[in-house]
């Protein structure tokens, strides 16, 4: 996919620009009014992914592990000052830091003799812009393998836009589908305990009725103490009947009741399990199975990495395809979050950036998702990300 971004007084001549340079089938990203006054929109058109830039073998081989020494090496002061250019890869002609060393310990000038073996080793001089992508993948604890191949992709890209070049990046390595399967298949949501799913169904049936679809909501949790309560206040205020089932047969009883199995939106909660119980996993896998829903993870941000993996690829093997992220406004550190994805191939869905049911879901796309990425960790306007890609 092709992401750049355009710039003008008005709407119009900026979607014009859009048209001429992309085409009819470009896709509308986002639409922001600039402090300047003007109106910026991003636009995407799909295309074959550029081609990854050439290396030399010693920097490939040592670019993930050794970046946070690479950018802070000093440069030559006999060096210009030249605009960085983020899809470039420059090479000096000497490294630095051995001039450094030659000038504090002045040795006879000797002229070293060459042999096929040995090789100059030229370092990587790294732009403002990739060592901001660099230093966010740190900040978030991405793990190096994944991190090195975001930001690869990233300056890959044609584009001065950061945003948009971790965007595109993004949008090459993960799948993004927030729209659910089809109108008359349940939607499932499963996890394990404490993430949020319970709200997220309330925030999903308040979505529907406001938009004047007609929905159902069941619920298989009678463990945890208070869970139908919960949902019973959510729902009473809805106006709408909750469904109580205690097995996988009961549930599908239910679902082939007229009154159910009517074409509306049906929403199934679900108890919170171990994923390392197999037990509790073969029973939710019943319920899935019996109610032939789509399932769906809820995980909740800022849990470690590894065990964000490890719970993900559980949760995938019993049918999880797609993914709900919660906590996002509550946490400042999301890379276990990109970690379950990539591990567990899980699609991106929606995101919880607010515990008010009234604000509902957001959409997960690779714009906003790029943003959160970048932004200032002290800034805790987290929504404002979606809100730009909403507009």
């Amino acid at each position: 996919m092709r992401i750049k971004s355009y710039t003008g007084k008005t709407v119009s001549e900026v979607m014009g620009k859009v048209r001429q340079d992309l085409g009819d089938d470009a896709i509308i990203l986002a639409t922001q009014d600039l402090p300047t006054g003007e109106t910026q929109i991003t636009a995407a058109i799909e295309k074959t992914d550029p081609p990854q830039p050439t290396l030399s073998p010693q920097n490939v081989n040592g670019w993930a592990q050794n970046w946070d020494a690479d950018w802070k090496q000093p440069k030559k002061a006999a060096e210009p000052e030249t605009k960085p250019n983020f899809g470039k890869v420059t090479r000096s002609k000497s490294s630095p830091v051995r001039a450094k060393a030659a000038t504090a310990n002045p040795a006879p000038k000797t002229t070293p003799k060459k042999t096929d073996s040995a090789k100059e080793h030229h370092p990587v001089e790294v732009t403002p812009q990739l060592e901001m992508l660099v230093r966010s993948m740190a900040y978030h604890g991405v793990p190096t393998l994944l991190a090195e191949r975001l930001c690869r992709s990233a300056i890959a890209v044609d584009t001065d836009d950061t945003n948009m070049a971790l965007a595109a990046a993004l949008d090459k390595h993960f799948d993004f589908a927030p729209q659910f399967t089809r109108k008359n298949t349940p939607v499932m949501l499963i996890g394990p305990p404490g993430v949020g799913k319970t709200m997220t169904i309330a925030k999903m049936a308040a979505s529907a009725m406001l938009r004047g679809r007609k929905v159902h909501v069941i619920t298989t949790d009678k463990s945890r103490a208070g869970a139908v309560e919960q949902l019973q206040s959510f729902t009473d205020i809805l106006k709408l009947k909750l469904w109580v089932v205690d097995s996988a047969e009961e549930l599908k009883a239910t679902l082939a009741t007229p009154e159910v199995s009517d074409g509306a939106h049906i929403l199934i909660d679900t108890g919170g399990i171990s994923c390392y119980d197999e037990q509790e996993l073969a029973d939710l896998a019943a319920l899935v199975i019996a109610a032939k829903a789509e399932a769906i993870l809820v995980m909740a941000a800022g849990t470690d990495s590894a065990e964000m993996s490890d719970t993900a690829m559980k949760f995938a093997s019993i049918g999880a395809k797609k993914m709900i992220v919660t906590r996002l406004d509550t946490t400042r550190r999301y890379g276990g979050v990109l970690t379950a994805a990539d591990n567990a191939g899980l699609k991106f869905s929606y995101a919880s950036v607010s515990s008010s049911v009234a604000k509902g879901l957001h959409a997960l796309n690779p714009v906003n998702l790029a943003r959160l990425i970048i932004r200032d960790p002290s800034d805790q306007a987290v929504s404002n990300e979606f809100d730009k890609a909403e507009k």
